[in-house]
């Protein structure tokens, strides 16, 4: 009896995702292939309020607002530390939460809705309804 070799060579598809966890976002294997294509070692990180989404842009070198993105070797998906950015809109969320991400080619953005019930209070908008925690601007006292 002869014996056949099978090959495993199904394909495997899943979507871009991104899991918020610890004061980390992470990327799935599937955004880190997108994002790797584009050369991405950093990342600036992006707000739309009115929306409640972040955006991801990939950017190859540092600069003062861009994230050192982690990626473990032999690894497609990879993390980096965004404590201050979940501190601004209030990140609240016990466990982990893994979201849908979707990738922008014309703004070579990848976007992603957050869950509205995990950001500060959420009512119209984000943020809508509550007093802004941010750094308040500087008034100038005049003469």
């Amino acid at each position: 009896m002869a014996y056949e070799l099978f090959q495993n060579k199904a394909a495997k598809f899943s979507s871009p995702q991104l899991t918020i966890r610890s004061g980390r976002i992470a990327f799935n294997a599937d955004a880190g292939d997108i994002l790797a294509k584009v050369g991405m070692r950093f990342a600036h990180l992006l707000w739309d309020d009115a929306a409640c989404k972040i955006a991801i842009r990939p950017v190859a070198k540092a600069d003062d607002n861009a994230f050192k993105v982690s990626i473990p070797g032999g690894k497609r998906g990879g993390t980096f530390s965004a404590q201050s950015f979940l501190n601004y809109i209030q990140w609240r969320a016990s466990r982990p939460v893994t979201i849908d991400a979707n990738w922008n080619e014309a703004e070579c953005l990848l976007e992603a809705p957050l869950p509205k019930e995990h950001i500060g209070v959420a009512a119209n908008g984000c943020h809508a309804g509550r007093e802004d925690k941010r750094r308040p601007e500087k008034k100038s006292t005049g003469p």
